[in-house]
């Protein structure tokens, strides 16, 4: 089977992949960053963040408690806090949007 050599950066470091020919699918449906969506059902317990509020990945955005248990919520890339779609309290669905995330 053929192949394709990519340069793969992860936080600074190169890597040299190889990429079956054919294996590559279509980025249709893939997740959008800049919303962040709960993963589970569940209540917000707390918010960390104002809109305005730059952030990076790492960042705790919020509170979620689910069976028991506080999860933090996290962006997946760095930008500013545009919009903040719950309050303390709230009670959220899965994949209800949480926050929206504007790049820098």
């Amino acid at each position: 089977m053929e192949s394709k050599l990519n340069n793969l950066n992860i936080d600074g470091t190169e890597y040299l992949t190889e990429i079956p020919k054919g294996s590559l699918k279509s980025y249709e449906g893939m997740p959008d960053l800049s919303e962040v969506r709960a993963f589970i059902p569940g209540s917000i317990v707390d918010i960390l963040v104002s809109e305005g509020d730059r952030v990076k990945p790492g960042d705790i955005l919020l509170l979620l408690e689910a069976m028991k248990m506080h999860n933090e919520i996290c962006p997946g890339i760095s930008g500013i806090v545009s919009k903040l779609h719950v309050s303390k309290g709230d009670t959220v669905k899965k994949d209800q949007l949480l926050v929206e995330i504007s790049g820098l």
